[in-house]
């Protein structure tokens, strides 16, 4: 049995929902025990965290959170992230592992690469929610739930340097989360999450700010129900430090995203323009399509996976850790001593 002391950054429904995942584990009779320890600078998702009791320990300081901890779940506001390693980086233990749940991994990469030693491990991870919440776009923290992650792909993006053990541990703990595991280079984890992350917040952002722009707008905000208000949420979920932040740093991939964008834009304006019902309805009807197979497939994760991003998961939790700082962290050494 390991016993491991987890540390969570960022209180959100995935932050939260971690934590409820692992209480449900150990109170189902599973064969590891964790010490849960949280940390949010924000209000409005730490005191909700409070209340829930799932910690063991809600932490005022994010060092205080970390420094007793085997594992790190870096999951604060991207406008916060860098510092926040800064903050760190100091007071992790050697044999750390820290698990980043940015939206894009390469700038977090680097930070760890600059900011952590040799004996602390970073490792990208980007957990797909259980397709029964993939319509509710609600994040705080009292939305989290203990089947958060269930049966979903938890997709982890080592870093070329990252130890094996490092490894296990992250895809034994993603079982332990309910998800399927699985690897991802972090660039190419980037490039998919311009199309599916930054470009949603990219739109929703445009969205307001042309209707805004609009000669009406004066009388046409006052016509906004909920099609509007979820289209354009991004401004109220996030901070705009953050969003500069991440679409500078991804701007290449993001770039090209806009121009796919953009041409099916203008392919369907000219339709329009054009008064073509065909040609509109033929636009219509295959983006139904298309759409219908992909939500089939995304709840019943029916993927054609590469055999490149499967992996084989040990049963138990770190079960290959011979050696190093981490195997001496959690098992103790070869004599047994803890």
């Amino acid at each position: 049995m390991a016993k491991l002391t987890v540390a969570i950054l960022g209180l959100d429904r995935l932050g939260v929902s971690i934590a409820l995942r692992l209480r449900a584990y150990v109170a189902k009779g599973g064969k590891h025990e964790f010490e849960l320890i949280g940390y949010d600078s924000r209000d409005d998702y730490e005191k909700p965290a409070r209340k829930l009791k799932v910690f063991d320990k809600v932490e005022r300081k994010p060092h205080a959170a970390v420094a007793s901890a085997d594992l790190v779940v870096m999951n604060l506001p991207y406008e916060d992230l860098r510092a926040g390693y800064e903050l760190i980086a100091a007071d992790l233990r050697d044999g750390v592992v820290l698990l980043d749940s940015a939206v894009i991994k390469q700038p977090s990469e680097a930070w760890a690469r600059q900011l952590l030693s040799a004996e602390q491990h970073w490792i990208g991870f980007t957990a797909v929610a259980n397709a029964h919440y993939l319509l509710e776009p609600q994040l705080g923290p009292e939305h989290a739930s203990d089947d958060y992650f269930h049966d979903s792909a938890i997709y982890l993006t080592p870093s070329v340097t990252s130890m094996k053990e490092a490894i296990d541990l992250a895809v034994n703990f993603s079982v332990i989360l309910g998800g399927k595991p699985a690897f991802l280079d972090p660039a190419e984890h980037d490039s998919l999450t311009a199309i599916t992350e930054e470009m949603a917040q990219l739109l929703s952002v445009a969205a307001y700010s042309a209707a805004s722009r609009h000669s009406a707008w004066g009388d046409a905000k006052r016509l906004t129900n909920a099609p509007f208000g979820v289209q354009t949420r991004y401004l109220f979920t996030h901070h705009p430090d953050g969003l500069r932040d991440e679409w500078l740093a991804n701007r290449e991939r993001l770039g090209r995203a806009i121009d796919d964008v953009v041409a099916v834009l203008r392919d369907l304006r000219e339709r329009l323009a054009a008064n073509d019902e065909a040609a509109v309805e033929a636009f219509l009807m295959k983006a139904s399509d298309e759409y219908q197979d992909w939500i089939n497939r995304r709840h019943k994760g029916d993927w054609d996976e590469h055999a490149s991003q499967r992996v084989q998961v040990d049963s138990s939790i770190a079960s290959s850790l011979f050696g190093g700082a981490i195997s001496r962290r959690l098992f103790g050494d070869k004599d047994g001593r803890q």
